[in-house]
C-alpha cells in the first residue's frame, strides 16, 4: 500500500523520549545516566517483536514503567557505589531549573540564576538523601501527578505504600535546609 505506515506506534514511542528524560534526570540526578536509561529503554521496546509491540495498550505508559524500573536499578547500584567512594557526592546541577522555582516579577535575572542554581542543588542533595522507592514514589506522583496505583506497579508496592513513601520523602524536603553558600573569594 502506498504511503501505509508499518509501525503506526513508532511516532508517538518516540515522542515519548522528552518526557522520559525528564524523568529520569529527575529520578538519577545525571543527564548521562538519564541517556543512558532512556536508550536502555528504547532497546527494549525494539528488541520486542512488532506482535508484541502492538499487544501493548499504551506504549507511553509502558516506557514510563521500564524507565523507572531501570532508574530504581540504577539507583539501587549507584547507591552501593557512593557508599564506597570517599569524599563527598555532589549531585549534577538541574539544565533547566525554572521548572523548580520561581521568582517575582521584576526581580534581577543574576539573583534569579543564583537561587535557582542553590535551590536546585539542595533538591538534589535532599532527592539523594532518599530511599530509591521514595524518590520514584515522589517523582513520579508530585512532579508528573502520576496515580499512586500506577506508581504501585511500576515499584511492586501496594498503592497506600507508594503513597507513605511519598508522604515520608515530602517530610525529608520540608524538614531539610539548603546547604551554606560559600563566601565569594
Amino acid at each position: 500500500m502506498a504511503g501505509h505506515d508499518p509501525d503506526p506506534g513508532l511516532g508517538a514511542v518516540m515522542s515519548e523520549r522528552r518526557q522520559l528524560i525528564n524523568l529520569a534526570y529527575r529520578l538519577l540526578g545525571s543527564l548521562a545516566e538519564a541517556e543512558d536509561a532512556v536508550q536502555e529503554t528504547y532497546a527494549r521496546w525494539y528488541a520486542m517483536s512488532p506482535e508484541q509491540q502492538q499487544a501493548i495498550e499504551s506504549p507511553g505508559a509502558w516506557l514510563t514503567k521500564v524507565a523507572s524500573r531501570i532508574c530504581l536499578d540504577l539507583l539501587g547500584s549507584a547507591r552501593a557505589r557512593r557508599e564506597r567512594y570517599v569524599g563527598e557526592w555532589i549531585p549534577e546541577p538541574l539544565p533547566a531549573s525554572t521548572e523548580w522555582t520561581s521568582s517575582p516579577p521584576g526581580a534581577d535575572p543574576a539573583d534569579r540564576v543564583t537561587l535557582d542554581e542553590s535551590v536546585s542543588m539542595a533538591f538534589l542533595v535532599v532527592l539523594e538523601s532518599m530511599t530509591p522507592a521514595e524518590r520514584v514514589a515522589l517523582i513520579l506522583h508530585d512532579v508528573f501527578a502520576y496515580p499512586f496505583a500506577e506508581i504501585a506497579e511500576i515499584t511492586g508496592r501496594t498503592p497506600a505504600a507508594c503513597r507513605q513513601l511519598a508522604s515520608s520523602a515530602r517530610r525529608r524536603i520540608s524538614v531539610a535546609k539548603p546547604p551554606p553558600t560559600p563566601a565569594a573569594r
